[in-house]
């Protein structure tokens, strides 16, 4: 199907509503002259509330925080009346969560609740435990509970975190992190569920329930767990699923009221799980994921990561067959038999049965049909599958196969009842999981929705990844795709995939005025494409997008010719209340010859429009203009006042450059540091170590910064008067008082003592008060301390074991590595390192292979040991495996074949490696472009600018770079 320009851009009535409620309130704000920050204090909420109230028309809002937004813009009472029809409009069918009970206000805010002895694993959806062996069909097959639960080794942090979250000391959101059956939720479940009694557990349906969550008035009720599990579910676009801003509203929603007022919050513990695939795909760098990536990707103290390991280490492994002798539990017994090498809570999830019901399906339509459910998965479709979806596509597939010839009578009931097969009991695990039917007049009892088992998903994911997608698969997933969210992502996988004329239909279909401002920016880096971008903006800011207006705007700036029209676009984005393009207008006249005046006027309505951060660009415009130097000085002031590091920065240099000047510099930093920015007393210490003579007021800052309890500083002094000659009893001192508050620093101590000479002793002492205080690694510090010590290596060899007794996670590989350089113990060696693997330590794998390629002749047992890695899941370790082949003569065949597999392991940058390699063999130019169409196809955002800049290099196909480049791969 050829998919033009002519489709219509539809906008759902409810969503038209929203952006002219944004609109609305951009152009009262723009009035005011009030900031975000000034905003939200005089209307009672965060900041982030204030702008996504404002700016993001997809944000869920409540009538009662709109009231007071609008109350602090000044509004009329008839500004007033329409803003609130206008957010009626925008939530047609919505009730008040005040006059309805707990339950019925969870229903009206799309989420499901428990009690917590409700919330059962099957609930949570923990996965049901496969029976091994044979089941007898009188049995019944009652519902069997889950065996017994194995402690994990990263539960005593998780459920220190949830406990924490439980009193109201950590407000983040918990995060297991690990691939698919490997007992992430079952762990999670456990950790929530010895909360007790008296805790409510809720769990939203989409995204914009999350969002909507902060004004749902659910939280402030109850004691609640917040159950996030499959996160991604929840993440999406800017503006349409889990944000910072989201977070920090959600812990503030749990002590606000809905008619205002406030009271002291109720804990909310929130916790998710996620697979490393899906958070490498959430967090890719798009400006449309910039809310996922300030969430997840960016260091903050708002995630806490917990990560689970593919398989069992030795310690579970230990505590699996305490349970399972006591408690005779045979799955138990089959996991810990691990016969298939899939690991043990993967045994216990089903994986083997669910990968061979796909690999011995008895008709080829069944096998097809899970590939459909595949294929929508990893190219996006994150909502539940419909059937409609599901036979649309399994057809597609099968035409691309066959033609069209006629698929076997009743094959997608026959399919769907291979699929939904519970294996091996009633209640066991299913490859296609039926889902509640969501229609209210379905009278067929036939499940409306579908969940594809996510071991099946991320293995055919991998072994699918480089299989094409036709256009057939691509039509038949947007024709039954109906939630933006979902076109929006398919329409980023055809982008990737070089199907540019499908991603345009795509983002079309989603309809959203997001969707078209994701389809402008796409449009308007691409060649030759300038009037189909222009035609996309323009039909994107008719819908009303908030930022799409002043993105075209900057657009219109880099077309030579057209400075009249960009200025006229600036002035319109302007008078429609987008007080940030000011900013943008500002710089740009400052381009434009003897406009001074003109950009002096648009930085100076910036500020005014509550732009602080306008304020550092205006101070260093200012100071190249001639004569304007007081001015310049106060706008940096002005800045800094403002909060901008950056102007603290440069204003500070510029002070200290002139002559009496530099107590002022001083001054600023003082200002900065009694404001609470603690961040810039270090900097500032660092600038008057390097000055000379300014030792005494570097030890004054010092002992204020430790006198108001900052750790840090405490430690960077000490390591100061370290370097001061003749100053070693204050070193010491410095510890002796840091150790009483903070015993923490007793390692710290104990390594400056280990320097001094003749002090050995009360270093050890030390390391040892350490170990003693709970610091378990302070053993390895002893351990390597020790090591340097002549004649002490029994005592080295004790301190290594007993961190290994002490649970410390790298003892075992520093033990290995200790005895390595030990004459004659070459079998001990082995055996640490095999200890280290066992205990689920994966840079044992690196250690052991390192140590048996220096061996002679154990070249078999380094290939052996590269292999076991891979097995573990240690994806590095193909690398390596295919580095060390590469040093095998004659066998350059095996180092292709090794790179094939990592690449169907879904290591994406084995594409390149082999690219690399085989660019190396003379003649393989095609095996290259294939590759590089392989990566292509599997999704990877760089490749295809790899590929056209490749074909750009090879003689003849200049040409031919550009048409793709253009048009696509289409």
């Amino acid at each position: 199907m050829t998919v033009g320009w002519e489709t219509v851009v539809m906008v759902q009535p409810d969503l038209a509503a929203a952006q002219q409620l944004c609109t609305f309130l951009a152009g009262f704000k723009a009035r005011s002259g009030l900031s975000y920050e000034k905003l939200a204090e005089l209307a009672s909420c965060s900041r982030g509330t204030a702008e996504n109230y404002i700016a993001k028309p997809g944000h869920s809002r409540g009538e009662d925080i709109l009231n007071s937004l609008l109350t602090a813009l000044g509004v009329t009472d008839a500004e007033r009346a329409e803003a609130l029809l206008l957010h009626r409009r925008s939530r047609p069918e919505t009730t008040d969560p005040v006059t309805v009970g707990w339950r019925v206000a969870a229903a009206e805010a799309d989420c499901t609740v428990w009690e917590m002895d409700e919330f059962t694993p099957a609930e949570a959806t923990v996965h049901p435990a496969i029976r091994r062996g044979r089941v007898l069909v009188s049995d019944g097959n009652p519902v069997m509970s889950p065996p017994a639960y194995v402690q994990r080794d990263h539960d005593t942090s998780l459920r220190a975190d949830v406990a924490a979250a439980a009193r109201g000391e950590l407000r983040a959101l918990v995060v297991l992190r690990g691939g698919p059956s490997t007992g992430k939720t079952r762990s999670l479940f456990e950790a929530v569920h010895a909360l007790g009694p008296g805790w409510a557990v809720i769990r939203p349906r989409s995204a914009t329930a999350v969002r909507g969550l902060v004004t749902s008035g659910l939280l402030h009720r109850r004691r609640c767990v917040l159950w996030l599990n499959e996160l991604q579910t929840f993440l999406g676009p800017n503006g349409a699923g889990l944000s910072l801003d989201v977070l920090r509203d959600l812990f503030a929603a749990t002590g606000n009221r809905t008619d205002g007022t406030n009271r002291s919050p109720q804990p909310l513990v929130m916790v998710a799980t996620l697979w490393p695939e899906k958070l490498r795909d959430a967090t890719a760098p798009a400006d449309h994921f910039s809310d996922n990536r300030g969430l997840l990707a960016a260091a903050n103290e708002w995630v806490r990561w917990h990560d689970v390991l593919r398989d069992f280490s030795r310690r579970e492994r230990g505590r699996a067959r305490k349970l399972a002798a006591s408690t005779g539990d045979e799955r138990l017994g089959a996991a810990l038999a691990n016969r298939d090498r899939i690991g043990f809570a993967q045994t216990l999830a089903g994986a083997h049965e669910l990968l061979q019901h796909y690999l011995t399906a008895p008709n080829h339509m069944d096998q097809l049909l899970l590939d459909a459910a595949c294929d929508a998965r990893r190219l996006g479709h994150t909502s539940p599958i419909t059937a409609p979806l599901l036979r649309a596509t399994a057809t597609a597939l099968w035409r691309d196969e066959r033609g069209q010839t006629s698929q076997p009578p009743d094959w997608f009931d026959t399919a769907i009842a291979h699929a939904t097969q519970p294996l091996r009991s009633t209640q066991g695990v299913q490859a296609l999981i039926p889902l509640d039917c969501t229609d209210p007049h379905d009278t067929t009892g036939k499940p409306g929705t579908y969940e594809l088992a996510d071991y099946l998903e991320q293995h055919l994911s991998q072994t699918r990844h480089t299989h094409p997608v036709s256009d057939a698969v691509w039509n038949a997933l947007r024709d039954h795709s109906a939630a933006p969210d979902d076109l929006c992502n398919l329409a980023k996988a055809a982008r990737n995939r070089g199907r540019f004329q499908h991603g345009e239909a795509l983002y079309r279909a989603a309809g959203t005025p997001g969707a078209l401002g994701e389809l402008t920016s796409w449009l308007a880096v691409r060649p030759g494409h300038e009037q189909e971008a222009e035609r996309v903006y323009r039909d994107a800011i008719a819908s009303g997008h908030p930022h799409v207006l002043s993105a075209f705007v900057r657009w219109l700036t880099g077309q030579p010719g057209r400075e009249a029209e960009a200025e006229e676009a600036f002035r319109d984005a302007v008078a429609a209340g987008d007080g940030g393009v000011l900013h943008a207008f500002a710089r740009w006249l400052t381009g434009q010859p003897g406009r001074e005046a003109e950009a002096e006027e648009a930085f100076r309505d910036a500020v005014a429009a509550g732009d602080r951060g306008v304020l550092y660009a205006f101070a260093r415009w200012l100071t190249g203009q001639p004569g304007r130097e007081a001015e310049a000085e106060e706008a940096f002031r002005d800045a800094i006042a403002a909060g901008d590091f950056n102007a603290l920065q440069e204003f500070a240099a510029r002070l200290t450059e002139q002559p009496g000047r530099e107590a002022e510099a001083e001054l600023l930093f003082r200002d900065a540091i009694a404001d609470g920015r603690s961040f810039v007393l270090h900097m500032w210490i660092s600038r008057l170590v390097a000055e000379p003579g300014r030792k005494a007021v570097v030890e004054r800052v010092y002992q204020n910064a430790i006198a108001a309890g900052d750790y840090r500083a405490v430690r960077v002094w000490a390591d100061w008067l370290a370097t001061q000659p003749g100053r070693e009893a204050e070193v010491e001192r410095v510890y002796r008082d840091t150790i009483i508050r903070y015993p923490d620093g007793l390692s710290s101590f104990a390594g400056w003592l280990a320097t001094q000479p003749g002090r050995e002793a009360e270093a050890e002492q030390v390391y040892r008060d350490a170990i003693v205080a709970g610091d378990s690694f302070a053993f390895n510090l002893l351990a390597n301390w020790l090591a340097t010590q002549p004649g002490r290596e029994p005592d080295t060899e004790r301190a290594l074991r007993d961190a290994i007794s002490a649970d410390e996670h790298f003892a075992h590989v520093e033990l290995a590595d200790w005895l390595a350089i030990q004459p004659g113990r070459e079998a001990e060696v082995e055996q640490a390192y095999e200890d280290a693997i066992a205990a689920g330590d994966r840079n044992a794998f690196r250690g052991w292979i390192d140590w048996l390629a220096i061996q002679p002749g154990r070249e078999a047992e380094v290939e052996q040991a590269y292999e076991d890695a891979i097995a573990a899941g240690d994806r590095n370790a193909f690398r390596g495996w295919i580095d060390w082949l590469a040093t095998q003569p004659g066998r350059e065949a095996e180092v292709e074949q090794a790179y094939e597999d990592a690449i169907a392991a879904g290591d994406l940058y084995a594409f390149y490696s082999l690219i690399d390699w085989l660019r190396e063999q003379p003649g393989r130019e095609a095996e290259v472009e294939q590759v590089y169409r392989d990566a292509v196809t599997a999704g990877d955002p760089s490749a295809f600018t790899k590929l056209t800049d490749w074909l750009a290099e090879q003689p003849s196909r200049e040409r031919e770079a550009k048409h793709i480049t253009r048009f696509g791969l289409d």
